[in-house]
């Protein structure tokens, strides 16, 4: 029988593990997107705060053709907690108001209000923090543009730390 020998200094080895969980933490407490531009209130959603929300799961296909769960909330939910323009609303020029959704890698996706909101669609688009049950991981979060029955899925953005609402020029 073979006994690891580590090559770090067992003490060391223990800090960078506390180290690690501490960060670990850290990140999540850290993780969040702003909500801004043309709402009645800013806001900065943690990955706690969709935790407190209404859950809306979506089962989606990766390319490799596997099936995940990821569930959040729904995206017009948190618009409408940040004083969007909404519902009964959207109509006239509120109309020419647009989403866009913007990812820490620099990505962005555009979204019109109609597209979002339930009660002009039927179609489920969330805002996840969540894939399988577990936290989304760096790579993917803090949260996930998930879009139910989407073909293509370039406009599924990951990592989204921005929503901001603006009016077309």
């Amino acid at each position: 029988m073979k006994c690891f020998k580590p090559t770090l200094p067992l003490s060391l080895l223990i800090v960078l593990i506390a180290f690690t969980r501490l960060s670990a933490q850290d990140l999540t407490k850290q993780a969040a997107a702003a909500i801004k531009g043309e709402v009645k209130t800013e806001l900065i959603l943690t990955v706690t705060d969709v935790d407190k929300l209404p859950k809306t799961t979506i089962i989606q296909k990766d390319r490799a053709d596997k099936e995940y769960t990821y569930s959040g909330v729904e995206l017009g939910i948190v618009l409408k907690n940040a004083g969007v323009t909404m519902a009964e609303e959207l109509k006239g020029k509120n109309l020419s108001k647009y989403l866009l959704v913007e990812a820490s890698d620099g990505y962005q996706v555009v979204f019109s209000l109609a597209e979002v909101d339930p009660s002009f669609t039927s179609r489920k688009i969330i805002l996840a923090n969540r894939k399988d049950g577990y936290l989304l991981s760096p790579e993917e979060g803090p949260f996930h543009i998930i879009i139910e029955g989407e073909k293509r899925k370039p406009r599924n953005a990951r990592q989204v730390i921005s929503l901001t609402i603006k009016f077309t020029d």
